[in-house]
């Protein structure tokens, strides 16, 4: 499993079976970007992201749900995330922000990618 701490903003990567990931980077691009929409909102929330990885490397949504006002900042990372070309491939990503208990930064905001069946 992968960690990635960006203050507040911390991902995990953990792919749901063996096959290499399309988005290698995708946990400190997103943390990166959505700190700041975290401390722009300031509220607690989560969002899930469903979406595909095409064999040209670009994304492309399937499915967006969870805190409104989270949507439109998870939205535009998705379409700045940069992806590897190569077998098309489907992830799930589960997005939790919220205000770090003191002393405890690791708790400021929690993602999982897990990597679904690849579309048919």
């Amino acid at each position: 499993m992968k960690t990635v701490l960006l203050l507040p903003l911390l991902l995990s990567a953990a792919p749901a079976f063996a096959a290499p990931a399309a988005c290698p980077e995708a946990g400190e691009h997103l943390a990166e970007y959505l700190a700041s929409a975290k401390q722009r909102i300031g509220a607690e929330g989560e969002v899930r992201v469903e979406f595909e990885v095409g064999a040209d490397g670009r994304t492309q949504l399937v499915g967006l749900q969870g805190s409104r006002a989270y949507l439109t900042p998870v939205r535009i990372a998705m379409d700045t995330m940069a992806c590897r070309a190569g077998t098309p491939q489907r992830y799930v990503l589960n997005i939790r922000f919220a205000n770090p208990a003191p002393r405890a930064a690791a708790t400021a905001a929690s993602a999982t990618l897990a990597q679904a069946n690849p579309p048919r």
